[in-house]
């Protein structure tokens, strides 16, 4: 039972509308966010840019067409594997971006 309250509390906890009331209440009663060290800053751009790249991967315009236009089963392996070889690459791109991140704070502390 205590799992499965844990669970739920981190499901509301993570949930957009959650953040945007903590993020309004904290700007009304004027606390500020840390400012982040240009360190960071290029550790996040990374991770946005390895996210990015995997979107591209699930939104490729020619698997897509492929599969919409009714090609051959064959074509439309070949661009799901090239679409996965992407994602995974954006994949691995966040992977190492939060290993960084995560060695970076530990030494802070």
């Amino acid at each position: 039972m205590q799992t499965l309250i844990h669970f739920f509390k981190s499901l509301i906890q993570a949930c957009p509308y959650t953040l945007m009331g903590k993020h309004c209440k904290d700007v009304l009663k004027g606390k500020s966010k840390q400012q982040s060290t240009p360190k960071l800053k290029s550790i996040k751009q990374g991770m946005k840019m390895g996210r990015n790249i995997a979107l591209v991967g699930v939104f490729c315009p020619f698997l897509w067409i492929s599969v919409l236009s009714g090609a051959s089963t064959d074509f439309i392996i070949l661009n799901v594997i090239h679409s996965g070889i992407i994602v995974c690459l954006g994949l691995v791109v966040i992977g190492v971006n939060y290993l960084i991140l995560y060695m970076y704070t530990r030494t802070l502390k």
